[in-house]
């Protein structure tokens, strides 16, 4: 395994020190761990869609932080606290991926840290 190259990208909010990375580098694969919309302001008021554009804004400079772009992202995870609203996270993802798609998967959770987070988005890529 080759060495793992740590990345960050302004206007993304620190990792927790000593807990993870927010993504992080090995043999030109980028991994992205899940973001969401925390530390946004209004957050309260924010719909799951715009918390999921917002997660994917971050999942996007990250990555591209890193040296690769969005349409190199191969998987995406997506977790939501309730499924009835996955077309909100699905009109946000349309947006920004196009041509051929990430692999994906969605599962709800029963929630996150903060009580006002309602979806979380981690990806793979390739430099």
């Amino acid at each position: 395994m080759g060495e793992l190259r740590e990345v960050t990208a302004p206007g993304i909010p620190a990792a927790v020190p000593g807990l993870f990375s927010n993504a992080v580098v090995c043999d030109g694969v980028v991994y992205v761990s899940g973001q969401h919309a925390g530390g946004s302001e209004g957050l309260a008021e924010m719909t799951m869609y715009d918390q999921a554009r917002e997660a994917l804004r971050r999942v996007q400079a990250l990555v591209e932080a890193a040296g690769s772009d969005i349409t190199r992202v191969t998987k995406i995870t997506v977790l939501v606290i309730d499924m009835s609203q996955r077309a909100e996270v699905t009109r946000a993802r349309k947006e920004v991926f196009t041509g051929p798609l990430p692999a994906a998967t969605m599962a709800e959770v029963s929630g996150f840290v903060d009580p006002a987070l309602m979806v979380e988005i981690e990806a793979i890529a390739h430099l």
